[in-house]
C-alpha cells in the first residue's frame, strides 16, 4: 500500500486549516497519509488547530523555505513526499492519487495544475491559465531547448516527489528566501530524471497581490535569480515574457476588459520589471564586488 507523507508549512494559517484537511481527508486515495506541518510563531490560532487536524506539528522559530521544508521530509515516513502550501484546496477528490499516479519509471517528481479561485482578479485568472495549461509536460535534459526556462518550472504550492530520490539528491537542504522548488527541480533534471507537470492533477490556488506586494514578490525573485545565475544560465527565457504579454492582451481584449488590460501593461508590467530589475542587478554588484 503507497504511504504519501504531505508537507505542510503553516503561518497565520488558521482560517485555512479545517477546509484544506477536509479535503486532503476525504480523498479517493488508496494508501495511507500522514500530514506534517511546521508551524511559524503566528498571530492566530494555527499551532492549536494544527495539533488538532494533523499527525505531525511542531513549532519553528526560523522559518526558511528550503530548510524547514527540509526539516519536515527528515520527519517523514511515506514513500513519496507531497509538498503544498497552506491556501491551496483540491479541486476534487482525485487530486492526490492523480498526482502520485504521475510518478513512474524516470519521472520522480511531479507538479499540479493550479486553477485559480473564483474571487481571482481577471490578470490574475489568466495568467494562472497560461502558466498551467491543459496538457501534460515532460521535462529532463532532452527537452532543454524545447521548453526553455519552462523545463524548470515548477510549484511546491502542489508538488510529488519520490522520497528516495528526494533524499539522494538532497532534497531542499539548502536556505533560500524563495523559489526552493525552482533549485529542486534543477537538481533533479542534473541527475538525469524527469519531471512532470501533471494537469490531471488539480488544485485551487491563486494571489490577489496588492502593488507592493507584487513589487516585494519580484523582488525576491530578481535577487533568487542573481545568487543562483549558474544553475538558470542554461534555461533559456525563450521570450517567455513577451508571450505571456501576447496571451494576455489577446485574452483581454476577447473579453473586453479594456481597463484590466492597461493596469497590466502599463502598472503590473512595469512594477514587476522594474522591482525585478533593481533586484537583480544590485544583488549582482554585491556579489562582483565581494569577488
Amino acid at each position: 500500500m503507497k504511504k504519501v507523507s504531505i508537507i505542510l508549512p503553516i503561518y497565520n494559517g488558521e482560517s485555512y486549516l479545517e477546509n484544506l484537511n477536509s479535503k486532503i481527508r476525504s480523498q479517493k486515495f488508496e494508501g495511507d497519509i500522514e500530514i506534517i506541518a511546521p508551524v511559524s510563531p503566528s498571530r492566530d490560532n494555527s499551532y492549536e488547530v494544527a495539533k488538532d487536524l494533523f499527525d505531525v506539528v511542531y513549532e519553528v522559530k526560523n522559518f526558511n523555505h528550503g530548510l524547514t521544508r527540509h526539516e519536515a521530509a527528515l520527519k517523514s515516513k511515506g514513500d513519496y513526499l507531497v509538498f503544498i502550501t497552506q491556501d491551496i484546496l483540491p479541486a476534487n477528490d482525485y487530486w492526490l492519487e492523480s498526482l502520485i499516479d504521475g510518478l513512474k519509471g524516470e519521472v520522480v517528481a511531479t507538479y499540479s495544475r493550479q486553477i485559480p479561485y473564483n474571487n481571482a482578479t481577471s490578470i490574475e485568472r489568466l495568467t494562472r491559465i497560461y502558466n498551467y495549461p491543459n496538457y501534460n509536460r515532460l521535462c529532463n535534459k532532452e527537452t532543454i531547448v524545447k521548453w526553455g526556462r519552462k523545463n524548470i518550472y515548477y510549484s511546491d504550492s502542489s508538488s510529488a516527489t519520490v522520497r528516495s530520490e528526494y533524499i539522494k539528491l538532497n532534497g531542499y537542504n539548502y536556505e533560500v528566501k524563495t523559489n526552493e522548488d525552482v533549485v529542486y527541480v534543477c537538481n533533479v533534471i542534473e541527475s538525469g530524471k524527469t519531471v512532470l507537470y501533471n494537469c490531471s492533477s488539480k488544485v485551487l490556488h491563486s494571489h490577489n497581490f496588492n502593488l507592493r506586494e507584487t513589487w516585494d514578490r519580484y523582488t525576491q525573485i530578481g535577487i533568487f535569480e542573481a545568487e543562483h545565475q549558474d544553475l538558470l544560465s542554461v534555461y533559456s527565457t525563450n521570450g517567455e515574457g513577451v508571450k505571456l504579454i501576447k496571451f494576455m492582451i489577446n485574452a483581454l481584449l476577447k473579453e473586453k476588459r479594456y481597463f484590466d488590460l492597461i493596469r497590466f501593461l502599463f502598472v503590473e508590467c512595469p512594477i514587476k520589471l522594474i522591482s525585478y530589475k533593481l533586484a537583480f542587478y544590485n544583488c549582482k554588484k554585491q556579489k562582483e564586488k565581494k569577488l
